[in-house]
């Protein structure tokens, strides 16, 4: 770990010749409830030398303007502000309020920011709520090998003061903007973005600065071009909620890319199912409002459990302008993933297999069910890319019945990360027949674009074979190495997760 003196000088004496900020003064007065000029006088009076002969004097004078001068006094001594915490916890106890001072003061003595720029961090987090963000704030410290969260640590900015104190590994940035970042997309609030920008702003090894540097020269291997990863995309994930007092709940989670190797978790929201496509359209909107600096479109996967894969998620509506509006499928590429296999780590090991394959040129023909058998499913070299014969859940009847195998569930258990149907559920040769005529033209590690292209395409009469493919094709396009990432302490993601915080 690198010294926080080493990179910012000896701060034993505090950071003399610098205005005060108000955030320091304020935890002061809190701590030790100096509510009256006498209580002020007092402490002077023990502690101080020059700022004494103000509080001995009958001029008048204002507790506060006292109390800044001894705290400025003590600045400049050796010791710092140390003697005047040590006094007000003898005289106040170790209360949640000495502790946050405890935290301020250790912030302000490693001279990270100037006075504005602390106001203006504290300004943004005003308006930030999390909940038990004690408990989030020890999991982020948890990840960094660091011991819980002290137990005054229950506001945003305390937490961020806390973080202020920490130091990092050479060339890596701060806590206290790897907190921001992060807290920026749990929090509830409008400040969410205004976070990342200060953290940008203000730190020297920001994600950005990074990539453009020889860091990104040292990197494991080059991001591959022939293999679509978004770089700016949103994971949703729609889960039914078991104790829900109607069968249409559901929890709406999400993650997002905040930068390269970085994926960070949203707030989640129940909803009604019912409801599910205005709140995906209102988290976009947000999105795009928020994110209007991105210079690439953003892309959409949603992560559903096969109960919910009749979804016509592609086909999904966004905010009208001026009374036209958008389609999912056409302002974006929208792919959806499975849940059920996400949460079956036991089929984590062959699934990441076959994408490797698939990503390296490696993998067999495309598998049509129900011409191709089980053995071609099976088979060497590993077929990485699935037609179904219909939708997934056709083959289940009324009643429970069954007709025909789970062709999905046979595909995912294979380890197959690219599954392909007709959204309208029966076997249309027509639809077949273009699939296949597109499939044996395209490259299909870029499918998601070629999908996309033909959603557009769709609306146009003049290619049969564009109309009838992209508007009924559901592609679902499952990347091992881009899972959402799960609230730390938990077990549900694999170890093949890359990207960790979302």
């Amino acid at each position: 770990m690198t010294d926080a003196r080493a990179l910012m000088g000896d701060v034993r004496g505090g950071p003399v010749g610098r205005e005060l900020p108000r955030y320091l003064v304020d935890e002061v007065e809190n701590a030790g409830r100096l509510t009256d000029l006498a209580a002020v006088q007092d402490i002077v009076r023990r502690l101080g030398q020059r700022a004494r002969a103000a509080a001995d004097s009958t001029a008048p004078t204002s507790r506060r303007a006292l109390l800044v001068q001894l705290m400025e006094e003590l600045c400049a001594r050796p010791a710092g502000l140390a003697p005047l915490v040590r006094h007000l916890e003898v005289r106040e106890g170790n209360t949640p309020g000495i502790q946050r001072l405890k935290a301020a003061v250790a912030a302000w003595q490693v001279d990270l920011f100037a006075a504005e720029e602390w106001d203006e961090v504290f300004e943004l987090l005003d308006g930030v709520q999390v909940p038990d963000l004690r408990r989030w704030y020890s999991d982020f410290l948890h990840g960094r090998s660091r011991p819980a969260a002290p137990a005054h640590c229950t506001e945003p900015w305390v937490v961020f003061l806390h973080a202020a104190s920490l130091n990092a590994r050479p060339g890596e940035s701060l806590p206290c903007f790897q907190l921001l970042r992060q807290l920026a997309l749990v929090a509830d609030g409008d400040q969410h973005f205004g976070l990342v920008d200060w953290a940008d702003t203000h730190d020297p090894y920001r994600p950005e600065a990074r990539d453009d540097g020889a860091g990104a020269e040292k990197s494991a291997a080059p991001r591959r071009t022939d293999v679509w990863s978004p770089p700016s995309y949103l994971v949703i994930r729609l889960r039914p909620l078991l104790d829900a007092d109607h069968d249409r709940g559901a929890l709406l989670s999400h993650w997002w890319r905040a930068h390269p190797g970085d994926q960070q978790r949203g707030a989640d929201r129940r909803i009604d199912l019912r409801h599910a496509e205005g709140a995906v359209r209102e988290l976009i909107h947000r999105a795009e409002s928020e994110w209007a600096y991105l210079r690439t479109d953003l892309a959409l996967e949603f992560v559903l459990p096969s109960l919910l894969l009749d979804l016509h998620v592609e086909r999904w509506r966004k905010t009208s302008f001026q009374g036209v509006g958008g389609v999912l499928g056409e302002d974006h590429h929208v792919v959806v993933r499975s849940s059920d296999r996400h949460d079956r780590r036991d089929l984590h090991g062959r699934w990441g297999s076959r994408w490797r394959a698939f990503t390296e040129g490696r993998a067999g023909r495309v598998h049509w069910f129900p011409e191709d058998g089980r053995s071609h499913l099976l088979s060497e070299p590993p077929p990485a890319v699935v037609v179904l014969s219909g939708a997934p859940g056709g083959s289940r009847r009324e009643g429970g019945a069954h007709e025909g195998s789970d062709e999905l569930g046979e595909a995912l258990r294979a380890g197959v990360p690219v599954v392909l149907w007709d959204r309208r559920g029966h076997s249309d040769p027509a639809f077949r027949t273009a699939l296949r005529a597109l499939l044996d033209l395209h490259d299909p590690r870029g499918l998601p674009g070629v999908v996309k292209a033909l959603r557009i395409a769709s609306s146009d009469r003049d290619s049969e074979t564009e109309t009838v493919v992209g508007r009924h094709v559901a592609l679902l396009w499952d990347d091992p190495d881009r899972l959402p990432v799960a609230p730390a302490g938990t077990a549900s993601v694999a170890s093949t997760a890359v990207e960790e915080g979302l």
